[in-house]
Parts: C-alpha cells; sequence; structure tokens
C-alpha cells in the first residue's frame, strides 16, 4: 500500500488539496483493503476532484469485480446492533462513514465500486 499512500499524497498536493490527505488516506485504505479481502481482483483506485473553491468534493472510488454488498444493511447493523452485530468486521466502513460526507455503493455488470466523498460538511 506504500506506493499507492505516495501517490495519493501527490495527487492531493498536485491539486493543491494536501489538507485532505490524513482523511482520504484512511478511506482508501479501508476501501482498498475491503476490496482485496472480500471482492475479485483487479482492484481499482480513483480519486475525482469536483468542483471550485471551497466547494471542492474530492471523490474516491475502489472498483472489484466482487459481488457487492447491502449498504443499507451495514447502515442496520450500526443503528440496531441486536440485528447481526459488528462481530469482528464492520468496523471500518464505519470510519468511513464518519470521515465522509456521503459514501455508497454501485453494482454494475463488471462488479461494483465503493465510494466516499471527502470532505465532511463541517456545519
Amino acid at each position: 500500500m506504500s506506493p499507492v499512500r505516495g501517490e495519493v499524497r501527490g495527487q492531493l498536493a498536485q491539486w493543491g488539496r494536501s489538507d485532505l490527505a490524513e482523511d482520504c488516506l484512511l478511506v482508501v485504505s479501508e476501501l482498498v483493503g475491503n476490496a482485496f479481502d472480500h471482492g475479485r481482483a483487479p482492484v481499482r483506485l480513483s480519486l475525482v476532484l469536483r468542483g471550485q473553491g471551497g466547494d471542492q468534493v474530492l471523490r474516491i472510488q475502489v472498483s472489484d469485480l466482487g459481488p457487492g454488498f447491502d449498504t443499507e444493511l451495514v447502515r442496520a447493523r450500526w443503528r440496531h446492533p441486536s440485528f447481526g452485530g459488528l462481530g469482528s468486521g464492520g468496523r471500518g466502513l464505519l470510519l468511513v462513514d464518519a470521515l465522509c460526507r456521503a459514501w455508497g455503493e454501485r453494482h454494475d455488470r463488471a462488479g461494483h465500486t465503493v465510494w466516499g466523498d471527502l470532505p465532511r460538511d463541517t456545519t
């Protein structure tokens, strides 16, 4: 993951958004780790910076060929621990939820993509 971390930091610096580096690296680590642990190769990471000035949003996307998961079921387990509990898993996406203003998953014929948007709203 070290070369990826360097590339992420470099891209954020190039965009003038080094302020997002630490949160971005945590989200990237979680999503890429999940893709390797639960998905199927190849795993692809992309960063997209949208907007201008103070309205910029960094979209972090990780795609793989796995079947994906049900985001509503994950969120339901957070709200109702007796409904399946967190067990030894599920905490990483809770971190993504805490750091991102929004996150989710989308499916397509070739697998799925999990995404998260930074920065988190501070208002």
